[in-house]
């Protein structure tokens, strides 16, 4: 199955982790180095190195904002600092654990270690769910990788306990304010793969997760990649990549209309479905979420599908399904690079290929708009335009005259990321 994209799982050892609620230490410095700048930090660390059994191992929830293993806050509102540590005990089933320290006296005891019965450690947060002040304790597990089905735990903590209020499954979760109603409401996508599935928007209340409103998603589609973002008119909305039969992919997209969940675009327009995996995502940093789609260039189209040089499109939606696109580009995922195309020669360009190299073509007059060729380092020679390099690779063109395209758009894709 493929793995969500747009998250990456950090499982870090007890000599690297990432700690604290808004801080990040190196995790070197944090387990092995007596010079740390917080001296709360360093009194958890020489606690945590009595607790845990060596070979232990931090863990980073994949599928949460806050990229740490160690979350340092007063929950309950007592004036006290709880510390939660998410850590896999290696020599137990390598389950994950939620260990919880109470501070008291200017010292950091252990309070309780909830060992979960999972081993994969997929979402955490602590958030105040519904306006008591109180945070509750929000977690997210899985027995494997492959498994869509999640368990999600809400616990309250009351004193020195930890207690379960919600446990239910789940295939995905986000947790913000989607009606602008200034408090968080819980986002959860679940279902059953070729039966039914729906992203439904809860409060939590008394203890439990009341539904407000929810909407049908494709019950074919397995999902890879979740983005939480705006929408160009400023609304909130769920951007949702899911891998459709052996390599297509369709993005659904819900956003919350008067109160209820609703889901925007027409499916079959050709960027919310697509041939292949493109994941939604800020393509030019403008606070937008932009939608992957491509089409097949001209004289491509009774190509194979593996010989298709797809274009790529990065489109801009509105709550009315009306959507702009913002950059388009051709992507060599082999040779890892892309080229961005000015929006004068959206939807005008195809592309000619090239022994060791490529062409982007005008349709209409056929002028060469754009080429680059590659070639090993051994071979190349300086009276070549380098456009960029690889370990083993050069990237250049030895056209003399300016490109239309000027060779500023030519990116290699590591640069991106």
């Amino acid at each position: 199955m493929r793995k969500y994209a747009r998250v990456i799982i950090l499982i870090i050892s007890l000599g690297s982790i990432i700690t604290g609620c808004g801080n990040v230490v190196n995790t070197t410095s944090l387990i092995q180095a007596p010079m740390l700048e917080n001296v709360e930090e360093n009194k958890i660390n020489k606690e945590l190195k009595e607790i845990l059994t060596p070979g232990s191992e931090f863990l980073v929830p994949k599928n949460s904002q806050e990229k740490q293993s160690i979350f340092i806050d007063d929950v309950d509102k007592d004036g006290k600092n709880e510390a939660f540590v998410l850590y896999r005990n290696m020599k137990e089933n390598r389950q994950v654990h939620l260990l919880m320290l109470k501070e008291e006296n200017e010292k950091w005891n252990k309070v309780l270690d909830v060992a979960t019965n999972f081993n994969i450690l997929d979402y955490f947060t602590l958030k105040d769910l519904d306006g008591d002040g109180k945070k509750e304790v929000i977690l997210g597990t899985s027995v494997s990788d492959s498994e869509l089905s999640k368990q999600l735990f809400i616990y309250e903590l009351n004193g020195k306990e930890l207690v379960n209020k919600v446990n239910r499954t789940y295939e995905w979760i986000d947790i913000s304010d989607y009606n602008e109603d200034n408090r968080p409401d819980v986002i959860i996508i679940d279902g059953e793969i070729g039966k039914s599935k729906i992203a439904e928007m809860f409060n939590y209340e008394n203890n439990q997760l009341k539904s407000r409103t929810f909407v049908g998603l494709n019950p074919e589609g397995v999902i890879e990649n979740v983005v939480s973002g705006k929408l160009a008119d400023g609304n909130n909305a769920l951007f949702i990549d899911s891998a459709l039969g052996a390599h297509s992919m369709l993005t659904e997209i819900v956003t919350c209309d008067k109160g209820r969940f609703i889901k925007i675009g027409d499916e079959n327009d050709g960027i919310l479905f697509k041939a292949y995996p493109l994941y939604s995502r800020d393509i030019n940093n403008d606070g937008i979420i932009d939608v992957g789609g491509m089409y097949i260039p001209k004289g491509f189209e009774d190509a194979a599908m593996a010989e298709i040089p797809f274009i790529y499109t990065y489109s801009d939606y509105k709550e009315d399904g009306t959507h702009e696109i913002v950059e388009e580009r051709y992507t060599d995922s082999v040779q890892h690079f892309y080229i961005t195309i000015y929006s004068k020669w959206h939807g005008k360009v195809t592309i000619q290929k090239l022994d060791q190299g490529v062409r982007l073509i005008d349709n209409e007059s056929q002028d060469n708009l754009f080429e680059v060729k590659w070639i090993s380092k051994s071979s190349y020679g300086e009276n070549k335009t380098k456009l960029g390099e690889t370990k083993d690779i050069i990237f250049y063109d030895d056209i003399k005259e300016e490109q239309p395209i000027s060779k500023e758009n030519f990116h290699l894709l590591k640069d991106e990321f």
